[in-house]
């Protein structure tokens, strides 16, 4: 491959200062892990070819946000026409639910059978369903883990991970039950958390772009935790430092944690179980994965975690936090989108 092969996307910047915003063409070179930037307004050079190594092209598709720099950029648009032949080529979007009543012991299987046929998860969330919408998409229980997912035959791919699961896995293939759950279930609304004797562990985006999603959800699950509320969210550099608020000038790398996880999507989790917080601690590590892989080495940290910024997983600290960071993704975020 080429060193100057390239993606290119139309991307937006929401300009806080100036309170505009500003469009740019963002390419990305895969050989060597460059980007620059061009301002498609001025049809001038923005960000002149650099080196990016912590974005990689996973991460790259129309509707995500991703962090350059530390500024929010959204993909509105494939850049070229070159590009979106070569991304969009059977790409789809499909919906599909897990049955988190009677199936929650495969839920992180399944979702790791997804992410490892090069499916996308764009959104997640566990829900309630109405009993109209029980009815019409078979579903046997009301609680589902809800996921959006996109990539090339996706929807082959889904019933290929159906056909493997069939008690836990709910195919949506009505249109009109398909934007139902996307505008009702996925947007504001009713929250599954208990907001209370919980403990909340955050994916981190780097684990999400690694494709380690379902493999942590399933360590969760066969932990002996319940999970209670499950959501991705996209989050701000602004709410990562309400989020993270209590670590900054305790963590000197406070800075590059709050960057991290507003550079992508994260999954929240909260989950429930006797001693819930130091339970999900023990399970997750200490903050530094160098430590867990030689004291602890089973835990998440330690099998998924790269540094003290990327080291996979947030979890609740303190016993009191629990039900305020619960609070902050299923009350507070899930309101606001």
């Amino acid at each position: 491959m080429a060193s100057d092969e390239r993606i290119a996307f139309v991307v937006e910047y929401a300009d806080p200062h100036a309170g505009l915003t500003r469009t740019y063409q963002l390419c990305y070179f895969t050989e060597d892990k460059t980007i620059e930037m061009y301002d498609l307004k001025t049809k001038r050079l923005f960000l002149k070819r650099c080196a990016y190594p912590s974005l990689s092209a996973n991460e790259l598709y129309v509707g995500a946000t991703i962090n350059v720099f530390s500024r929010p950029l959204r993909l509105v648009d494939y850049g070229d026409e070159a590009t979106h032949r070569r991304l969009s080529v059977n790409t789809s979007e499909c919906m599909l639910g897990i049955d988190m009543e009677h199936h929650s012991a495969t839920a992180g299987t399944v979702v790791d059978a997804l992410t490892t046929q090069d499916l996308r998860i764009t959104s997640a969330r566990l829900v309630e369903l109405p009993q109209s919408l029980i009815d019409r998409i078979a579903a046997s229980s009301a609680r589902v883990l809800l996921l959006s997912v996109s990539g090339a035959d996706a929807r082959e791919k889904i019933a290929a991970v159906a056909a493997l699961h069939p008690a836990a896995v709910i195919q949506v293939a009505n249109e009109g039950d398909v934007q139902e759950i996307m505008q009702t279930m996925m947007g504001p609304g009713k929250t599954t958390a208990t907001l209370r004797d919980c403990a909340v562990c955050v994916i981190k985006p780097h684990a999400i772009t690694s494709r380690y999603e379902g493999a942590i959800l399933q360590r969760l699950v066969e932990e002996g935790f319940y999970i209670s509320a499950l959501g991705s969210y996209q989050l701000t550099v602004a709410d990562a430092e309400d989020f993270l608020e209590v670590y900054s000038g305790v963590l000197p790398e406070y800075r590059k944690l709050v960057e991290q996880m507003a550079s992508g999507p994260c999954w929240a989790i909260e989950v429930c179980a006797e001693n819930a917080v130091p339970a999900l601690r023990a399970v997750c590590g200490p903050h530094d994965p160098e430590v867990c892989h030689v004291l602890f080495p089973h835990t998440l940290r330690a099998k998924y975690g790269v540094d003290r910024v990327r080291n996979a997983v947030h979890c609740t600290d303190l016993e009191e936090d629990g039900p305020l960071e619960s609070e902050f993704f299923f009350s507070l975020l899930q309101n606001k989108r």
